[in-house]
């Protein structure tokens, strides 16, 4: 860009990272200083809401703990492999979630992981088959 460029005349295809940078001018100082940059009014200009909202949830998962987010193993909804199907869909309808570790012997033993929507796959496309949690796993 040469000097006599206005702002618009910049090219877009740099993306938000290139329009945060030119839009910062300098480095802020530290984490709460970018938090606050970013919350002012003129950042609606420079960068979409959806950019906006990203740039403060990675500033936000870069402080969080890996506690704040596990479940202990006590509290995991996990299924057994060897769970018949009404027992694996009745547990995933109670709680709501959309992964689920698939166990062997124990909690310690997981053997892969079933998706609620792969799940939903077999009942549309073969609901007549046997039931075989293995078929629908993937990779832990």
């Amino acid at each position: 860009m040469n000097e006599e460029s206005s702002p618009d005349d910049r090219p877009q295809s740099d993306g938000w990272y290139g329009r945060l940078r030119r839009a910062l001018k300098v480095d802020p100082p530290d984490r709460e200083d970018l938090r606050a940059l970013l919350g002012e009014g003129h950042w609606r200009e420079v960068l979409s809401p959806e950019e906006l909202a990203m740039l403060h949830g990675v500033l936000q998962v870069a402080q969080t703990q890996v506690r704040d987010v596990m479940v202990p193993r006590s509290q995991m909804v996990v299924l057994e492999h060897d769970a018949p199907r009404e027992d694996v869909l009745r547990r995933i309808v109670e709680s709501g979630h959309s992964r689920f570790p698939v166990i062997g012997e124990d909690r310690d033993e997981v053997i892969g992981v079933l998706l609620a929507k792969d799940l939903l796959r077999y009942f549309v496309e073969s609901p007549d088959e046997l039931f075989s949690l293995a078929r629908w796993l993937r990779p832990a």
